[in-house]
């Protein structure tokens, strides 16, 4: 299965590129990730640090807004309940709308799904509320940022992913991750 999603967002990436190569742009994203699972009211979870990596597509509708696809590696989980942090890699694919509001800047705003690549939920204990080994392999959820155009090539963006599926199965623990970016066009 995840063979499968990795290979067909390529595809969709690359199918768009060749479809309309005149007016796509494509970029490499770099960044860092502040990510958290939510939980229940019980359970502390922290902050974690972990980065992104990937490609960019801009695909141009009209002056004013671009869709804008992407497929990233993204290093997530949280700190400060399990005996080790959970680290969760995705293969997140965001499709986003992307709408100019000035010259320089614009909002974004579009679904993602996340493929988890790994994890290293079976070496950890949850103390009292025992053990959890199993992980969600999809999560589904919305993105929503905003960017600043330095010029034509140099772009930087915040933004924040909020997933609709617990990423630890019959936990409270969905993912909620500040992005802070670099793109290269």
């Amino acid at each position: 299965m995840k063979n499968k999603l990795f290979l067909l967002s390529i595809m969709v990436l690359g199918a768009a590129y060749t479809l309309t190569a005149q007016d796509i742009r494509f970029g490499a994203k770099a960044g860092l990730n502040i990510s958290n699972l939510s939980g229940e009211s019980g359970l502390s979870y922290n902050a974690k640090p972990g980065f992104h990596l990937g490609g960019v597509l801009e695909i141009p509708v009209s002056d004013a807004f671009m869709v804008q696809p992407e497929a990233l590696i993204s290093l997530q989980g949280s700190g400060g309940y399990f005996e080790n942090d959970p680290k969760l890699w995705y293969l997140n694919v965001p499709v986003l709308g992307k709408f100019n509001i000035w010259d320089k800047l614009y909002i974004e705003a579009g679904p993602q799904v996340s493929l988890l690549l790994s994890d290293n939920l079976k070496d950890n204990r949850g103390g009292s509320q025992g053990n959890y080994f199993d992980s969600n392999s999809i999560d589904f959820g919305l993105a929503v940022g905003a960017g600043y155009r330095l010029d034509d090539n140099f772009y930087f963006q915040v933004r924040f992913n909020a997933g609709f599926v617990n990423a630890i199965k019959d936990q409270t623990s969905k993912n909620r991750v500040i992005q802070i970016s670099v793109v290269y066009f």
